[in-house]
């Protein structure tokens, strides 16, 4: 109802509201309208520029983009606008209310601008509108450079940057560079920019939009190619100044951030990068002469660090003043070497010269020989050197390095040669994992220096010959044989728990990197083995309740997750599972039960086992004689049970996720895994009565139904879980059941509706393949009852069956939760919610054809035909026989349903709940294919094999 409301309004009323409201604008800029009191022009001022701002601003496309508030994307003015924007006044009357209106108005006014200079190119009927159109805007920043008009304020600063930026985005270069003095125009934005970047304290926040405009001036040249001699020179040179003040204003910025206690832009890489990439992509244009400026900036500063690394190494007293001049110059370094990184960084793969790339071997040769006076200083004093954001720096730059050349034998090589003497990409991933190996033992209370230290060693074990590579150097060799040494401390801070993780997935992935690598795994696995038999000594409670033992469970059981989190294949699976099963499993299960109450240990073992039960890219595939996916299930069967009954005794807390969902989520994702697997024969359990599978399928049905709904769909980790175990429960498993209890049946179906309607798209998906389950077997049971009817003895209806003709407002339910989500909600799920809505319209075709007819009456007059007539489309050539050939024509028919209302722009009036209430909810299918009799449920409570029935009946709409 809103999107067809918002809609209307958009397509009725609200160019009338912005055509009114300009003319007033133009009025109060020509002085024409008369005002009684004082302080009624200013407020109608205000007035005015806000209704222009609101119009603009609007959602016009109906994707819920605050165009305001975002610097990407275009505005999607409709084309019925046309006529205002193309007016030759539109432009120039926004210029003017800039120039004429004090702040804080004239910065709403430059506001409308951005928004105007964002409009796509589509709405111009003529190219020469077009172009008159840009020229007008042109000459408007040209004006406002000029005079400088407003840029004493912060406000009208910043959004002047934001329409230069904005003003780029939605016009080609090849659009400005052929106006009338181009020229000019892009010197004054050139020296415009210059000074805002020297002017960092005044607004420090326009530098992402400055430099995203001559990013995107430059990276438009690549293809652009009618500029000229003279103004790709004049372009060259920009970006050479352009390159050369940032660095040096940056770098002279240093000591009066600390001075005066400014923000520092180095506390927030993700920001600093998005500039230094835009910056890299700049220094392309000329990159020798980018790389000149920036080597005249870096070395005397690396010279000066040099000479107070070798005061301190000889020894001399280190006074105060002293440090603060080794921390000014350590930062300086660190703005140096981000600046490096980008560059690298900023290599085009695609068309790389030797010229760029002999010149990128000078810059990482001078990063190299920064390392080593690091290093030096850091052998020296230790932990009392570390400066965080210069190591932040150099670990970025090698990364940049690695995605650039670490690959490849260039002419990088030489110079790399001569200062250190590597001659091939090899030595310098030794050299790259010494690094790593350092910052793994010194920087142990440092949370993020680790983390992204662990994050270059993952990129360095990225790929096949990568990781191959890698594992052949030195320095990895001595790693793997250690890995669990006492010199990396940060093994010692409990805060590095994912960094742990992080750590073990990278040497896991390095040490399978080998053909031949049993030999190495078992000396690999040494170490656990030495922390493991100590555990399998201990004989009673007490002794496992030991803090000491707490903290050792939940050290190797999250190393081991991280372990064979990265394992594809069933060669690396076997290695480790014939390791660790069965002999390690009771301390498993032991631990489980003596700390089941501390969800701090207990979903850490609990997590290890999902992981362990976890068949991704089909790892798990044992010998048709082996029992061991049997045991692996019973072993599950056994947790979830542990776990079940401590979970079930839970009082009601303020902490319920983290004290009690957590772990029932855990379990359901490890139930989940085991049902999708498909390499546990559940039959099995089944054919021998083994009550593993009664009680992992009765705890998994206590535990949800002690969760309430609102909290089921309120934690979106529950949530997926939940619908997952779901998804795979309802393939297979749910209709083998011998029965189910009614309120358990009520809670999964109201749990798919609410899953359904979620806004999270996996558990949406999951939800409407749960439903699509349990709908396509009713249907198939309906089928077949319907073909044997006229037997002497009629088969039993199955349960399922018989608890939708109990409840015979389910099924309509369903329908209109899916049918809705297909008609009135803006989504990209069709095709999941196609599956369901298929087998919900075969069960129930009477209400099906009612409820569209109901949808159709409830649109615009003028509108009814054609939404019957895309209605109708839907079941084109549809022939209910529940083939997959069938079912998939359905599912195009429905994404052809919503191409068509986008591309009319139709938004369908929902029906209304009174007239919905109105509707005949009873009359469906189900029941309309049979008579209504009483019929038996078989209740066997020793799986669907065993011959020995316990009958119960219940009334139902039978067959």
């Amino acid at each position: 109802m809103c999107c067809w409301i918002a809609a209307s309004f958009r397509d009725t009323q609200l160019y009338a509201i912005f055509e009114t409201t300009f003319k007033t604008l133009d009025n109060l800029l020509r002085h024409t309208i008369p005002f009684d009191k004082p302080g009624q022009e200013d407020r109608m001022r205000h007035v005015t520029i806000n209704v222009l701002l609101k119009c603009l601003s609007y959602d016009f496309a109906g994707t819920s983009l605050d165009e305001a508030g975002e610097d990407i994307g275009t505005v999607q003015i409709p084309s019925s606008w046309r006529y205002l924007f193309e007016d030759d006044n539109f432009i120039p009357t926004l210029f003017g209310a800039y120039r004429e209106f004090p702040p804080p108005l004239s910065a709403k006014v430059m506001e409308c601008l951005v928004l105007v200079a964002s409009v796509r190119k589509g709405l111009f009927e003529t190219d020469n509108q077009r172009s008159k159109f840009v020229i007008s805007i042109m000459k408007g920043i040209r004006d406002v450079i000029l005079t400088s008009q407003g840029m004493n304020n912060v406000d009208n600063y910043n959004e002047f940057c934001r329409l230069l930026f904005r003003f780029r985005s939605s016009a080609p270069l090849n659009e400005m560079a052929e106006k009338p003095d181009y020229g000019e125009w892009i010197e004054l934005i050139a020296d415009f920019t210059l000074k805002a970047v020297q002017s960092w304290k005044w607004a420090p926040n326009t530098a992402t939009y400055l430099l995203g405009f001559w990013s995107r001036i430059i990276q438009s040249m690549t293809y652009y190619q009618k500029l000229g001699e003279v103004t790709a020179e004049k372009m060259g040179n920009i970006s050479v100044e352009l390159t050369r003040i940032y660095a040096t204003t940056n770098v002279e910025s240093v000591a009066a951030r600390i001075e005066e206690m400014l923000d520092d832009p180095l506390d927030s890489e993700e920001d600093l990068v998005e500039n230094l990439v835009m910056l890299g992509q700049i220094a392309r244009c000329k990159y020798e002469g980018s790389t000149d400026v920036l080597i005249a900036v870096f070395d005397p500063i690396a010279i000066q660090y040099q000479e107070l690394v070798t005061q301190i190494t000889a020894g001399v007293a280190i006074p105060d003043a002293f440090r603060e001049t080794m921390e000014v110059v350590q930062l300086k370094i660190a703005w140096l070497a981000y600046i490096l990184g980008a560059f690298i960084g900023s290599r085009p793969s695609y068309m790389s010269r030797i010229e760029t790339d002999a010149i990128d071997g000078r810059l990482i040769a001078k990063v190299l020989q920064l390392m080593e006076v690091n290093q030096a200083l850091q052998s020296h004093l230790g932990e009392a050197s570390l400066n965080q954001k210069l190591e932040m720096a150099i670990l970025f730059f090698l990364m940049q390095f690695r995605k650039s050349y670490i690959s490849e034998t260039n002419v990088l090589y030489p110079d790399l040669a001569e200062a250190f003497g590597i001659t091939d990409p090899k030595m310098i991933l030794n050299v790259m994992m010494t690094k790593i190996i350092k910052n793994l033992q010194i920087w142990r209370h440092n949370e993020h220096v680790i983390r992204k230290t662990l994050q270059l060693f993952n990129e360095l074990a990225s790929g096949f010959s990568a990781v191959r590579n890698l594992r052949k150097t030195e320095a990895m060799q001595i790693m793997l044989q250690n890995h669990m040494s006492s010199e990396f401390a940060f093994f010692e801070n409990e805060h590095h728990q994912q960094n742990r993780m992080l750590y073990y997935q990278v040497l896991c992935k390095v040490l399978f990197a080998d053909d031949h690598c049993e030999s190495d795994f078992y000396a690999f696995m040494r170490p656990f083995e030495e922390r493991l038999e100590p555990l399998e000594a201990l004989d009673s409670v007490d002794a496992f309740r030991q803090p000491a033992v707490r903290l050792m469970l939940q050290d190797i059981f999250r190393d081991l997750r991280g372990f064979i989190q990265p394992i594809q294949n069933r060669r690396d699976y076997t290695l480790f599972f014939n390791w660790f099963y069965p002999e390690y499993m009771p301390i498993l299960l032991r631990a489980l039960e003596v700390w089941v109450p501390d969800p701090s240990v207990a979903n850490v073992l609990l997590k290890f086992f999902a992981e362990l039960v976890h068949n991704k890219s089909q790892r798990l595939n044992f010998d048709v004689s082996s029992p061991n996916s049997l045991l692996l299930f019973r072993d599950t069967s056994r947790l979830i049970t542990i776990y079940g009954r401590h979970a079930l005794d839970i009082a009601e807390t303020n902490e319920k996720y983290a004290c009690k969902y957590k772990g029932i989520s855990i379990c359901f994702k490890m139930l989940s895994r085991c049902l999708s697997g498909r390499y546990i024969n559940f039959g099995v359990f089944w054919l021998y009565q083994d009550k593993a599978i009664d009680e992992a399928f009765h705890m998994m049905f206590q535990l949800m139904l002690s969760i309430p709904h609102h909290d089921l769909m309120g934690f979106p980790k529950l949530a997926s879980a939940f619908a997952a175990l779901l998804d795979d429960f309802s393939k297979e498993q749910l209709v083998t059941l011998p029965t189910l209890e009614p309120n358990t049946f009520l809670y999964i179906i109201k749990a798919c509706e609410q899953g359904i309607e979620s806004n999270e798209r996996y558990v949406r998906s999951h939800a409407c393949s749960a439903i699509d389950h349990i709908c396509t077997f009713v249907a198939h049971q309906s089928d077949q009852h319907h073909r044997q009817r006229h037997q002497q003895q009629a088969p039993a209806t199955h349960w399922l069956v018989s608890y939708f003709g109990q409840f015979p407002s389910v099924l309509p339910s369903l329908l209109v939760t899916v049918f809705n989500l297909v008609l009135f909600d803006d989504n990209s799920d069709h095709w999941a919610l196609s599956r369901p809505l298929y087998v919900l319209m075969l069960l129930q075709k009477n209400y099906a054809m009612e409820y569209t007819n109901l949808v159709i009456q409830q649109q615009l007059p003028e509108r009814q035909s054609f939404v019957s007539k895309a209605l109708g489309d839907l079941t084109e050539a549809i022939g209910w026989d529940m083939s997959n050939k069938d079912r998939e024509r359905f599912s195009r028919n429905v994404s052809a349903f919503r191409r068509e209302l986008t591309l009319h722009n139709v938004s369908l009036v929902p029906v209304s709940p009174h007239d919905l209430a109105n509707t005949t909810t009873t009359t469906v299918t189900l029941s309309s294919m049979v008579s209504n009799t009483s019929t038996t449920v078989v209740n066997n409570n020793n799986g669907p094999n065993n011959n020995n029935n316990n009958n119960t009946s219940a009334t139902v709409a039978a067959y």
